[in-house]
């Protein structure tokens, strides 16, 4: 019981993205002693069952036909584990087409240059995609806030070249 109410302060703490009982692990911890149905029998006697979540029918489209021909770059910000004391930023990069991780990196910060050096580790290692997929981040593309009556905007979107793109552009040049 001592195990399940550590599980579930784990699971209602919301800066940690957990929605379910690792009962392997609470069996593990008690080196098991305790075998695994009983420990789910009384995770539901008690009220610390949750139910798995219904899964969502997710149809990936493949907008590609041939591995290296775009690949996804993003980032993502969180609490990867429910020991870390802080959050981190997970920089990828995947291939559309076989969903093959290229990247993958923990940072503290988040930086054009980190950005920048995944970028390089992948044309290293695995030569150059055909293209890149990136969202509307700052560090990917110019995004200014509309004008104010403090501040009057000249420069647009596609005004302004990024580290990020600068460094796309001449490694391009580089190839001609």
């Amino acid at each position: 019981m001592k195990e399940l109410r550590f599980e579930k302060k784990l699971i209602q703490d919301k800066t940690v993205p957990l929605n379910s009982y690792n009962y392997s692990y609470i069996r593990d911890q008690l080196d098991k002693k305790v075998s695994l149905p009983t420990i789910i029998d009384r995770a539901k006697r008690y009220g610390f069952y949750l139910k798995k979540p219904e899964r969502k029918i997710h149809d990936r489209e493949v907008l590609t036909n041939h591995v290296g021909e775009l690949i996804q770059h993003d980032s993502s910000y969180h609490k990867w584990s429910p020991y870390a004391p802080e959050k981190w930023y997970l920089i990828t990069s995947l291939d559309d087409y076989s969903r093959f991780i290229f990247y993958a990196r923990l940072f503290k910060k988040e930086t054009s240059w980190s950005h920048i050096s995944a970028m390089e580790s992948i044309f290293l290692k695995y030569g150059l995609p055909y293209s890149f997929y990136v969202d509307s981040h700052s560090i990917f593309r110019f995004v200014q806030g509309r004008d104010s009556f403090w501040r009057k905007h000249y420069l647009q979107t596609d005004d302004i070249d990024t580290q990020w793109k600068q460094a796309l552009t001449h490694l391009l040049q580089l190839r001609k």
